[in-house]
């Protein structure tokens, strides 16, 4: 879900570039995995993509012949006339080399973005030194621009996910029947405790007593978003707080985005749903480790409060850390509830 919603801005300065053509998404799927979530499931469903081709994720000639085979025909029957290489900076030299000979061999001749990509790719010195570095959305569309895009600069888009109305009332009746409470409208907080990575996970505890500190301030409503796998932290969540609700794995993923739409602000880790608040133009408040560079995956937008503490393992790239979350632990609870103090009483 994140790299699809970090890619959005890109997409749409591809459809602004060729407004008449016939755009077809190429991505992958995990269809073994229950909680994988499908570009589908975020995209809009009109005005973007006209079709989508999906394959397994890991194809390869070597590793699965005749998943290889049927996407290689079934690109060569669309006979399209140019391919978008919207790829992230951990790629190779020789896996852009592989991807532009399919290509290729696919009949398509021209490819965008890839020369850039080339010259960027995020190697083992950057890592180590740990510079600061773009965003990848802005990065995809600076190889956009570099290949000929009519783009002006990384705000002339953004990742506009066109929630349709029926969406916005569902997460509004949804969120009516959650919070059953008399009077005017709660201030609304998203929380996302959760991620796929545990490296990337802030510790439990820390979120309980961050919130708790909100509600008593502010009385915000805490929503807790997420998969299906992050549902029994977020009930036990609502149970300390003894306020809030649970939508995770309750709502679909635009479901998530019309009821964060409507959220004061967003707390938790470095998570596809934080991308996706910052895609309904929620300010963010978010704990990330050090296990890549900084600044790569913050979210769109401006305003939002990034805590990242550089140790010396920084830039390991490990879902599972190694060193004790460390670089997690350095974010103190005092300093993350003053963030979004600041963002709910309107300071900064």
């Amino acid at each position: 879900m994140g790299d699809t919603l970090v890619s959005l801005p890109a997409f749409w300065a591809v459809r602004k570039t060729f407004p008449d053509a016939q755009l077809t998404l190429l991505t992958n799927t995990d269809v073994k995995n229950p909680n994988y979530i499908a570009a589908q499931q975020v995209l809009p469903g009109k005005n973007l993509f006209d079709a989508t081709i999906n394959y397994p994720s890991g194809v390869s000639k070597f590793s699965s012949p005749g998943s290889f085979y049927r996407l290689w025909r079934e690109i060569r029957s669309g006979k399209f006339d140019a391919a978008v290489y919207l790829m992230t900076r951990n790629r190779s030299i020789r896996q852009i080399q592989r991807d532009v000979f399919f290509f290729r061999l696919a009949g398509i001749r021209k490819v965008f973005g890839v020369d850039y990509l080339k010259k960027n790719i995020v190697d083992a010195e950057k890592m180590v030194s740990q510079t600061k570095t773009d965003r990848e959305g802005d990065f995809l569309l600076e190889s956009l621009w570099m290949d000929g895009f009519p783009i002006k600069t990384g705000t002339d888009f953004f990742p506009e996910l066109l929630l349709t109305p029926e969406e916005k009332r569902f997460a509004l009746d949804w969120l009516k029947k959650k919070t059953r409470e008399g009077g005017k409208t709660p201030v609304f907080i998203g929380v996302a405790p959760g991620s796929k990575w545990e490296s990337k996970v802030w510790e439990e505890g820390r979120f309980a007593r961050v919130v708790a500190e909100l509600i008593r301030e502010k009385n915000v409503f805490p929503i807790v978003f997420g998969g299906r796998e992050d549902k029994e932290k977020g009930d036990r969540l609502v149970a300390v707080w003894k306020r809030g609700c649970n939508a995770a794995g309750e709502l679909n993923i635009r479901q998530a985005a019309a009821a964060l739409e409507n959220c004061r602000l967003y707390l938790g880790n470095d998570t596809g749903t934080m991308h996706l608040a910052a895609s309904v133009g929620v300010r963010c408040v978010a704990i990330f480790a050090a296990i890549d560079l900084p600044g790569r995956w913050e979210p769109n937008g401006d305003g939002h409060r990034i805590f990242r503490r550089r140790v010396e393992c920084a830039g390991c790239l490990t879902p599972v850390c190694f060193n004790r979350n460390k670089c997690l632990d350095l974010v103190g609870v005092g300093e993350v509830a003053e963030a979004c103090l600041e963002i709910l009483e309107g300071k900064n």
